[in-house]
């Protein structure tokens, strides 16, 4: 529908996109995650048990298992618990005790943990942690978060906060282990139209200062994967962190795993790539990345998708209660530029997140068009969501995006050795499947 007003024109999304949660049953369908889970379960029901440790002071562990027991046995918002909305249960295979709150506890406990366990017998370590702001740096959930990855373990932490708020907490909980333990909980209903491969790339996120050799700042790149339906697929990473100015060098690593890993899972060479990036593409990252495809993929077209919200443009809707411009709507910049709403007003969420933070959109396409600006306006809605951390009707950032932001957190902190053992073999093949930095 095309909406006509003084200076800018635009356009929006009719329709929400539906969700499908059962693999095998494409009639298990619905736009809001938390109905469709609790009517048809997960997209993925092969699994029957996760098998979870738990971490924590001894005073907290009873309320550790509380979290557990109710998740299992299942509350007022999520009745029937884990057998219901995720067709499994959790089963406590082991406890380990923090001898107190400090760092350096939680440090000695995760280092022991790592010598007494096999990573391939574990799912998720469900971690009790004291509540710290993200952007401090030496703190058990970084800490904790860093040594037992880098050993091949996922894990989840709670704090006195989840406690706090656990009736709306238990089915972000349920969800997030599902999904570290490499459950598939849901995915979009309908193929994204002209994609087979769609990347979510960032190239420059610098390793933790304070642990790493040496006086010159490195950084890591990684890539996350999705297919056609929006599916997570695996994470994949630069192996050794490097200088700034050897950037296109890891840029080609990341494209070649990312094709050749792809291929080999899905037995097609893909077509139509798209790559989402979180800021304006350099011309000669572009040029790069079609160098490298063409070395990899016969026939191919590849859109360059910029999307960022580090913008002063903001828009209102006075036909809205608050204001607020409705989720799903969009005005044209130009023929491949735009600006988006994914929050505001919508009918599926009562709860509001402020006036929308817009997201200014541009898509650049090679060698010839294959697809215009309203399809990946309707991409990026759909992909808001299939964040697999939350129940929540949709996140303001597309999956793509928002994985990357989850482990740009993590390089921020962690050291480059950590890095380097997180993205070695014997690692990788168990994390890369598995969306642990969520």
């Amino acid at each position: 529908m095309s909406i006509e007003h003084a200076f800018l024109s635009g356009s929006k999304i009719e329709q929400e996109p539906n969700l499908l949660f059962d693999k095998s049953d494409t009639s298990a369908v619905h736009p809001q995650v938390y109905w469709g889970l609790r009517k048809y379960g997960p997209y993925d029901k092969d699994r029957s048990v996760i098998r979870i440790i738990l971490m924590s002071p001894r005073n907290k562990m009873n309320s550790l298992k509380g979290i557990v027991r109710d998740l299992n046995n299942g509350t007022p918002i999520m009745p029937g618990g884990m057998k219901r909305f995720f067709r499994c249960i959790f089963d406590i295979v082991d406890e380990v005790y923090v001898d107190s709150l400090e760092v350096h506890a939680y440090e000695s406990a995760s280092i022991n943990f790592t010598r007494r366990f096999d990573p391939r017998e574990v799912d998720v370590v469900l971690v009790y942690i004291p509540k710290t702001s993200r952007y401090f740096s030496n703190t058990p959930y970084y800490r904790v978060k860093a040594i037992l990855a880098s050993e091949g373990y996922a894990s989840q932490m709670v704090t006195n906060s989840t406690f706090d708020n656990l009736k709306w907490s238990y089915l972000n909980l349920a969800s997030a282990l599902f999904s570290k333990a490499g459950g598939i909980p849901w995915v979009l209903e309908e193929e994204m139209k002209n994609v087979d491969i769609l990347l979510g790339i960032s190239i420059s996120h610098v390793i933790s200062k304070k642990r790493r050799a040496g006086e010159l700042p490195k950084y890591v790149g990684y890539v996350n994967v999705f297919d056609n339906y929006g599916k997570w697929m695996f994470f994949e990473g630069t192996a050794t962190p490097y200088e700034k100015e050897k950037k296109l060098e890891q840029l080609r690593e990341l494209i070649l795993k990312a094709i050749q890993r792809f291929r080999a899972e899905k037995k097609i060479s893909p077509r139509n790539i798209i790559i989402h990036y979180y800021k304006r593409w350099g011309r000669e990252e572009k040029a790069y990345i079609i160098k490298t495809l063409e070395e990899q993929v016969e026939d191919f077209n590849v859109g360059f998708v910029s999307i960022d919200d580090s913008h002063p443009f903001r828009l209102y809707d006075i036909t809205t209660n608050d204001g607020s411009f409705p989720r799903g709507y969009y005005v044209y910049l130009s023929k491949d530029e735009m600006l988006m709403s994914t929050t505001g007003h919508t009918p599926i969420a009562a709860r509001r997140m402020g006036t929308p933070k817009l997201l200014h959109i541009r898509l650049e396409q090679y060698p010839s068009s294959f697809m215009n600006i309203d399809d990946v306006a309707l991409q990026i809605l759909s992909l808001t969501k299939l964040d697999w951390a939350t129940a929540m009707p949709f996140v303001r950032e597309p999956v793509t995006l928002q994985f990357s932001r989850e482990i740009a957190y993590l390089t921020a902190v962690i050291s480059a050795q950590e890095w380097q053992s997180i993205t070695r073999p014997e690692v990788n093949v168990i994390l890369s499947r598995r969306p642990w930095f969520i």
